[in-house]
């Protein structure tokens, strides 16, 4: 079950996050055409940074599924997908220690691996 670059539109978002079709179909209508790197960064990282910054984030369910789709991104995605979990969605929580602390804390075993690949080219965010 290989998940495909070009099949991360705003319908898949939407189905696996319907609480936030709104929010979706409005980035999606005004990007005007399928930017997954766009759709997914503009909606998912600020909502991310924002839960894991708070205090239940151990427990956050939404949280925990957008941890769950990353799982998946990394484990079936195709090179297109692991990029876009790379570049775009995991490279978004180094700006920060207590992003980057708390992510890896929520990611599973092959995310890790992909986040890993970023150390060769940023620097783990120190703790101010």
């Amino acid at each position: 079950m290989t998940i495909k670059y070009n099949s991360l539109d705003c319908d898949f978002l939407c189905s696996e996050f319907p609480e936030l079709k709104n929010l979706i179909t409005a980035e999606n209508e005004w990007l005007g055409e399928n930017l997954p790197h766009c759709l997914f960064g503009n909606v998912l990282n600020p909502i991310v940074v924002r839960l894991l910054k708070k205090d239940d984030y151990k427990t956050n369910s939404l949280l925990e599924r957008i941890f769950g789709m990353y799982e998946k991104f990394a484990e079936y995605g195709d090179t297109e997908t692991k990029n876009l979990l790379q570049v775009t969605l995991l490279e978004y929580l180094w700006d920060e220690h207590i992003t980057y602390s708390r992510a890896l804390q929520l990611m599973g075993e092959r995310t890790k691996e992909i986040n890993k690949n970023i150390a060769d080219y940023l620097y783990v965010p120190k703790k101010s």
